[in-house]
């Protein structure tokens, strides 16, 4: 692999999972882990929640519901048949799992992050560190 595809395969994911993120509205149901954009930023919702309107409860106003989202590691969805390696950040419905060991996810073997909690780790109740 050479030097350039080592460098822009990464960018080219994270500028895609960025733009990917919804844009946050007042009034919608937001699940734990679901990323989206509020005035120029990147926010990942804590935990479930409806965005009741009127309760100001946006990604800047509600620390309790949301954290800056910040992509220091590229992120993937999970696909059946790929290799993982250990340390890897995937996305699986709504979702971030690590992988905890290296592993290929057999087709037919129901290995997503889900059903298999020795090979993937949820990363939704990890504190993020504050700004």
């Amino acid at each position: 692999m050479s030097l350039a595809s080592k460098v822009i395969l990464p960018l080219l994911l994270i500028s895609s999972s960025i733009f990917a993120a919804s844009p946050w509205h007042e009034g919608r149901y937001y699940g734990k882990g679901e990323v989206v954009h509020y005035h120029g930023r990147t926010y990942k919702a804590l935990q479930g929640h409806n965005a009741e309107r009127g309760a100001n409860w946006n990604p800047e106003a509600a620390a309790s519901l949301w954290a800056p989202f910040k992509m220091n590691q590229p992120s993937f969805s999970w696909q059946e048949g790929k290799r993982y390696r250990q340390g890897q950040i995937v996305e699986y419905r709504g979702r971030s799992y690590r992988v905890r060991q290296a592993h290929t996810a057999e087709r037919g073997a129901n290995w997503n992050p889900e059903a298999a909690p020795s090979l993937w780790e949820a990363l939704d109740n990890i504190q993020l560190p504050r700004n």
